[in-house]
């Protein structure tokens, strides 16, 4: 269909782009990226771009906004099970995991933010510290997980990351300062 904004070629090209813009935040910073760049990697002209974009920075958001909408988590979804659906489009976008984590050259962690705040209107006993610690604990290992080439499945990092972030073996310890006690129960050593 001529002239219809979605039909399946207008599809194809921004598909295209968006992948030459990810190829090239691999090399580069996205302050370095030009539109002609892209123009000339994607092997479409300068309009075309500018048909759905107004810069690399507009290219950039919407893959973003593509991977947040893709994202869905049904309502009621236990926490746990939200992380394993989340985790898995991650594992899906191997080199927009890759930018986010270990790169730091998209926002979409600042923008993934709403998931926090949607976690407030539920009924919760966790105060505004512990849902801090939680949330930059599982991004500190996601991002040793992306660094790392994804090795585990996204149900594996899960279980790690409930194990670690939640530490149910350190609810019993007086303080943080107990870790080496931890970690001597654990492994029968102690550390010299």
């Amino acid at each position: 269909m001529v002239g219809v904004k979605n039909n399946r070629r207008a599809q194809y090209t921004r598909k295209i782009i968006k992948e030459t813009v990810l190829s090239l935040l691999q090399k580069e910073s996205i302050d370095s990226i030009t539109v002609t760049e892209v123009c000339k990697a994607a092997d479409v002209n300068r309009t075309t771009f500018y048909r759905y974009y107004d810069d690399v920075y507009s290219c950039v958001d919407s893959i973003e906004t593509d991977f947040l909408d893709n994202l869905k988590i049904p309502q009621g979804t236990s926490m746990i099970e939200g992380l394993k659906i989340m985790l898995g489009e991650f594992y899906k976008n191997p080199a927009l995991s890759n930018l986010v984590f270990v790169e730091g050259k998209t926002k979409l962690l600042d923008r993934m933010s709403h998931f926090h705040d949607h976690a407030k209107l539920v009924k919760t006993t966790m105060d505004e510290y512990e849902a801090t610690y939680i949330m930059l604990g599982v991004q500190g290992i996601m991002k040793r997980w992306v660094k790392n080439g994804m090795k585990e499945s996204p149900e594996v990092l899960t279980n790690i990351i409930v194990k670690v972030v939640f530490a149910e073996e350190l609810q019993d310890k007086k303080s943080l300062f107990d870790l080496h006690e931890v970690k001597e129960e654990q492994t029968g050593f102690s550390e010299v």
